[in-house]
């Protein structure tokens, strides 16, 4: 991050550091004072985007863009569910808008984070929880594909384990979530 010179009209992002739980309430505060801010969410299930509790993509962060030449900023450290400016020797500390841009390609139009899911099968060794079928809840290892329907597990049933084979469909997928980087 590069630090902010004062300059006529110059226009920059900068990072508000919330109180806690607060990011959305100080979003709207900040909006209502006519400064134009950034909240990324995300789903806390982290799958489900329509889920209707949505968290900050940052907990307690938020971005906000000022003109240092004509605004007044100093309303921002005063206002409801803001804790500071976060600043580096008392002067801004400016977010480069590619950072910015990079962060709102990866959100859909309610700026909420879309997570990258991909589906694989299992590998041996790994441990599941059967989904489907007479065997749903139990815990298991797998163990290898026996054909194209059918998977070899190792069932952990009344504190011993059994091999078994069962539907490949009965334990679904795994699915891998990718992580947000830059």
């Amino acid at each position: 991050m590069k630090e902010a010179k004062k300059g006529k009209n110059e226009i920059i992002w900068v990072l508000i550091y919330t109180k806690p739980k607060q990011e959305i309430k100080a979003k709207e505060n900040l909006e209502r004072q006519g400064f134009k801010t950034f909240l990324p969410l995300i789903s806390p299930s982290n799958i489900d985007e329509e889920f209707k509790s949505l968290v900050p993509l940052f907990p307690r962060y938020i971005f906000t863009q000022l003109n240092l030449g004509l605004e007044n900023w100093h309303p921002i450290k005063s206002s409801y569910g803001v804790d500071h400016i976060v600043m580096f020797a008392e002067k801004f500390t400016s977010i480069p808008n590619n950072i910015i841009e990079l962060i709102q390609d990866r959100l859909n139009e309610g700026e909420v984070y879309k997570q990258i899911i991909s589906n694989v099968d299992f590998k041996k060794g790994e441990s599941l929880t059967i989904k489907e079928g007479p065997f749903a809840g139990i815990d298991a290892i797998f163990l290898s594909n026996k054909s194209k329907d059918r998977v070899r597990l190792l069932l952990k049933l009344l504190n011993t384990t059994v091999t078994s084979e069962i539907n490949k469909s009965d334990i679904g997928l795994k699915q891998v979530i990718q992580n947000f980087k830059f």
